[in-house]
């Protein structure tokens, strides 16, 4: 009771010196324009304050709600900011520039259908401004509308043909949709109208390296290196092409350089994990993979490979803990259900180990090697009946190892 009382009184307190500032105003007009003076110096609090004073002093203000929701924007206070352009737009829906605002505001806190609602006012308000297609294009892109982004696109090209940034924009839409063709004429229109621009050499990369053709999308990202040495994701993209290309020295490399450049690339970490688990260096993919979760708390493959490596470096009870985080997050993947009952074969849990690869050959009817773990289980618990028509199973589905299992342990003498 006694903290609820103080509660109380600290609320009273601040209330009473709240009225107290806010009776020196008729109006909200002072506070406002207090707040737009600290604004000019990044005193975000202060001009956060402020507008809560012109607020308290002129619940009508809509002006006021919308820069006090600028300010908690730049103070990362997004849902709060959301309700202040609620309610702004609620006392005037005619701020047009709210849209846009809030828009971007959306697309922070993930709203995608949102921002692609508040785009599309925008420019019904202002249809002849190309950065609002620019804009909405990008919400339809986050939202994988693919085909919707395609079109915004092409009204900014047609508003402005020689935008070079919408060619780049439009290719990579293109490119997500495996229109490899339209993808390759948008980004040559690019390149014809800036050869010196990084990212649109960048994505001439990607298509190459979405068809294959991995020597020329290296190429590519070599230019877009030169251009800017700076730009970590062509690094980290080179990395993906040597990755496949089977040179994972090289690949490590391209992934170290592009995490000097950008210690946020989760996708870096785990890529430059695979890397090192290739070069036999166990340890330091490991780190990696902690890294990358770290970043990522649900990046479920990353958390599925670690489970991988801990089991190899012999921490199988890390490793359980791993594939059951993995099974929460990807409860379809076969592979989770079979790795994590050689764990559970380990232990001697052969009954669990058996209903999860049971899971694992219901997701995958031919999962070879799990029909031939499953027989290992069943053998194990003197089931040998059944676990030679696991072994069967396994050899007509491909694993030769299988064959030997059958002469052993199924053939008549």
């Amino acid at each position: 009771m006694k903290k609820l009382q103080l509660i109380l009184l600290f609320v009273i307190s601040v209330f009473s010196s709240l009225t107290a500032q806010v009776s020196q105003y008729s109006s909200g007009l002072q506070p406002m324009k207090d707040g737009d003076n600290e604004m000019q110096v990044r005193n975000f609090q202060k001009a956060y304050d402020n507008y809560t004073l012109a607020i308290v002093a002129d619940p009508s203000l809509a002006d006021a709600y919308y820069k006090r929701s600028i300010v908690l924007t730049k103070m990362a206070r997004y849902s709060e900011a959301l309700a202040d352009q609620n309610k702004a737009l609620q006392l005037n829906p005619n701020i047009n520039q709210l849209y846009d605002v809030r828009g971007q505001l959306r697309m922070l806190v993930e709203d995608f259908p949102g921002a692609v609602e508040d785009y599309t006012k925008a420019i019904e308000n202002d249809p002849s401004e190309p950065e609002l297609y620019n804009k909405l294009a990008h919400a339809h892109m986050a939202s994988g509308d693919f085909d919707e982004a395609l079109l915004d696109y092409s009204r900014m090209i047609k508003l402005d043909p020689k935008d070079t940034l919408a060619y780049i924009c439009r290719a990579l839409a293109y490119l997500n949709l495996a229109q490899f063709d339209s993808a390759q004429i948008d980004i040559n229109k690019a390149i014809q109208l800036n050869a010196q621009n990084s990212l649109a050499v960048e994505v001439q990369g990607l298509i190459y390296l979405e068809k294959k053709e991995l020597p020329s999308s290296i190429k590519a990202f070599d230019q877009a290196i030169k251009i800017n040495p700076q730009f970590a994701l062509a690094y980290y993209n080179r990395g993906k092409a040597w990755k496949m290309l089977g040179d994972a020295a090289k690949a490590e490399a391209d992934f170290t350089r592009a995490i000097e450049l950008d210690q946020n690339l989760s996708t870096a970490f785990f890529n430059r994990a695979l890397a090192r688990k290739k070069l036999g260096n166990e340890d330091e993919a490991l780190e990696d993979y902690n890294k990358a979760i770290a970043l990522d708390k649900d990046y479920a493959e990353a958390i599925f490979f670690r489970g991988l490596t801990k089991k190899l470096l012999g921490d199988y009870e890390g490793a359980l803990e791993d594939f059951n985080k993995s099974e929460r997050l990807n409860p379809n993947d076969p592979e989770i259900y079979n790795n994590r009952a050689n764990i559970r074969m380990l232990f001697g849990d052969y009954t669990s180990a058996i209903a999860d690869y049971d899971k694992a050959i219901k997701l995958r009817e031919n999962y070879a090697i799990a029909y031939y773990n499953r027989a290992v289980a069943r053998i194990m618990m003197t089931k040998r009946g059944l676990a030679c028509e696991d072994f069967n199973k396994s050899l007509i589905f491909g694993y030769e190892p299988a064959r030997q299992a059958v002469s052993d342990f199924c053939t008549t003498r």
